[in-house]
């Protein structure tokens, strides 16, 4: 038996006979001893950059960016960190900006940010779709207009906080994407989401990805100071930290994490992908489960995603077209089958891209029926913290 992650509790796979698995478990790093040391470390010697200590003064008008409350990340301890270093600013200098990108804006009592830090700092809690909270910054080279939440303009400086980890066309998250998409205007977000459509916008590829190199120039167009702090993540695990310049310091959180996140394995017939929450809260987010799965799997073959959706789909026409049918898809093979094992009913699924599977027994039985009876499994029990490499057939 093999566990898979399924929304909050796991889901038991059982193959049949003539159905032999192989599993690429999540990565196994060693977690780091002292979280808030390599916080401060990483500050202290920031890539491509001055220490935050050097370049602020009491003057100095800052924002910092936290992730969305469906991100799983140490918030509190990452704005601790920042505001240690920033100790020559006031209070009332310093706005806390919640990077929700395309999300609505949620309770900011879900951040798990300390009540004190709430009370003592500004707080913009950032909605893509408000346009009196929008200042026009100009456009990217690449066409992409480049509206930003307000506090963004009357910044002199903007720390970003997030974590480096798989992205499947930002190459890796992190870095910049606090900033943009994260302060973002939704229409201009998905500009540049179109952008996942281009070949060079893979999962795993942060360099010559021109998703990526979108986000950042338009960072650098903002013409405000920047700096990142993340951390770097592998299978639920923080492994370190990195601090700078938002490119730079980026790549180094890639290179620190390549290392326990890329996997090789021989394509095979049938895929099985699962992971726990938030991941497989919602289809929205759950679609990032197919293109590692996409990536090793035969022509002709199936593809099982295991998310329970406790949340339903998401936005049905950005699930099957601007996420599906524009990136997701590019990584499978010509010819698929793609069956989804969830909580919701068949009426719900046969709305989306997906095929409707009443269990994963079910879905693992028709899996062999349709590749005849035999035949390799892969199985990723959270796919979303790994970037599959396939490798030929030896022999």
């Amino acid at each position: 038996m093999i566990e898979l992650g399924y929304g909050a509790r796991p889901l038991a796979l059982t193959l049949p006979p003539g159905l032999e698995a192989e599993v690429l478990p999540p990565p196994s790093p060693p977690p780091v001893a002292d979280l808030r040391g390599a916080l401060a470390e990483a500050l202290a010697h920031p890539i491509g950059n001055r220490p935050l200590r050097e370049v602020v003064t009491a003057r100095t008008r800052v924002v910092v960016v936290v992730s969305d409350a469906s991100r799983d990340e140490p918030r509190a301890e990452l704005f601790e960190a920042v505001r240690a270093e920033l100790g020559a600013v006031p209070d009332d200098q310093i706005t806390l900006a919640v990077a929700n990108g395309t999300h609505r804006p949620g309770p900011v009592e879900r951040l798990g940010l300390p009540a004190e830090v709430l009370r003592r700092h500004r707080v913009v809690n950032h909605d893509p779709r408000d346009e009196a909270q929008l200042v026009e910054m100009g456009r990217t080279s690449r066409g992409t207009r480049l509206r930003v939440n307000r506090c963004i303009a009357e910044a002199d400086l903007i720390v970003t906080t997030g974590r480096v980890k798989p992205h499947y066309f930002a190459g890796y998250g992190g870095g910049t994407k606090g900033i943009f998409p994260g302060l973002g205007a939704e229409a201009d977000i998905r500009q540049n989401h179109l952008l996942k459509a281009d070949p060079g916008s893979r999962l795993g590829r942060a360099d010559l990805n021109p998703c990526r190199e979108d986000l950042e120039e338009a960072a650098r167009r903002l013409g405000r100071d920047t700096f990142m702090l993340n951390v770097v993540e592998a299978g639920g695990v923080i492994t370190g930290a990195v601090a700078g310049d938002i490119v730079l310091a980026h790549r180094e959180g890639v290179r620190q994490l390549r290392r326990w996140v890329e996997v090789r394995a021989v394509p095979a017939p049938v895929v099985v992908v699962s992971a726990p929450l938030p991941v497989s809260g919602s289809l929205y987010q759950a679609s990032k489960l197919v293109p590692p799965a996409g990536l090793l799997l035969q022509d002709g073959g199936v593809v099982i995603v295991a998310a329970e959706c406790p949340e339903g789909t998401g936005p049905l026409q950005t699930v099957n077209e601007g996420i599906f049918a524009l990136g997701v898809s590019l990584y499978l093979p010509e010819r698929y089958t793609l069956f989804l094992v969830s909580g919701m009913d068949e009426a719900t699924v046969k709305q989306t891209y997906a095929r409707y599977a009443p269990s994963l027994d079910w879905a693992v039985a028709e899996a062999a029926r349709l590749i005849g009876g035999r035949g390799r499994v892969l199985v990723m029990p959270d796919a979303g913290d790994l970037v599959p490499v396939a490798v030929p057939v030896v022999g």
